[in-house]
């Protein structure tokens, strides 16, 4: 229901910046639903990018600066229309972006972007925030439709956990700009071989470490393959899993990709079970993983 909700708010919310950018009556699509909506308009041309509250304002505004600084420094990413953004609309905040067409490609592209990414120093108007590895955690565990108490309690326990053991992690490479959320998904392979890096919205001051341990969890997962894993790690020049505090990280990068997950339980049996299934492992570390990407 809570889902739901959101989606009529964002289509509504899209529809009205649509209008405000000058193009008329749009019917949005839905794409997904996640931590914030993702519509298609304009017969698919531009994305719309609608937060879940008006307190994203400052987070959305700063994905905008960021895209352009990091087009202006050459590399490929999702670009905002032209003029100022972002839009409020229907109590929320909504920003618009060039479409790009594209298909899935391999980790070691994803570690040529971030290597390159990591290289890069903003310009001294575009203050980003320090990493927080748990941020939003309280409020996703809150939102999500289909926890039991004892599963919320089970969340919290760790998130408090995990927060305190991050504190006494030692990271080797230098603190360096870093995406937040640098998983295969959030890159696409255009026809012309340009590899172009979406979803800048975490963009910010942290240990590269972090940034590389997506790619490292979901080869442990099984969802990359070691031949592909061991390929990333060749293209970045790192290998995160020699970390002596590798497993804390991905311990916390499996707590938050189940809270994601849990906002959208409401959405089908087969999600809600995925959750519980991963609420469970995160009770037991040893365990073997059999979780599903979505």
């Amino acid at each position: 229901m809570v889902a739901l909700l959101f989606a009529d708010i964002a289509v509504k919310a899209a529809r009205e910046a649509a209008r405000r950018a000058g193009f008329g009556d749009q019917e949005p699509e839905v794409v997904r639903i996640g931590d914030r909506a993702v519509l298609r308009l304009a017969d698919g041309h531009i994305i719309a990018r609608v937060a879940r509250s008006i307190d994203r304002l400052d987070s959305s505004r700063r994905e905008v600066e960021v895209a352009r600084w990091l087009t202006a420094e050459g590399l490929t990413v999702t670009r905002p229309l032209e003029g100022e953004q972002p839009y409020i609309a229907a109590g929320t905040v909504v920003s618009l972006w060039h479409a790009v067409e594209g298909d899935w490609t391999v980790p070691a592209d994803l570690a040529a972007v971030l290597r390159r990414l990591h290289a890069l120093r903003p310009p001294p108007n575009l203050a980003l925030p320090e990493l927080e590895p748990l941020e939003r955690m309280d409020e996703r565990i809150e939102s999500a439709p289909t926890l039991t108490a004892a599963d919320r309690l089970t969340l919290r326990t760790l998130t408090r956990t995990l927060r305190e053991d991050l504190a006494d992690v030692t990271y080797v490479l230098p603190r360096a700009v870093i995406h937040g959320d640098a998983n295969i998904g959030n890159v696409l392979k255009t026809s012309s071989g340009e590899v172009v890096l979406f979803d800048l919205e975490g963009l910010c001051w942290g240990p590269p470490e972090w940034d590389l341990a997506i790619t490292a969890v979901y080869r442990d997962l099984g969802w990359h393959t070691d031949a592909e894993y061991e390929r990333f790690c060749e293209v970045y020049g790192f290998d995160v899993t020699r970390l002596p505090r590798y497993q804390l990280l991905r311990a916390v990068r499996e707590l938050r990709m189940t809270c994601w997950l849990a906002q959208k339980a409401g959405d089908g049996e087969e999600i809600a079970t995925e959750v519980r299934r991963r609420i469970a492992d995160l009770k037991e570390p040893d365990r073997p993983r059999r979780w599903h990407p979505y």
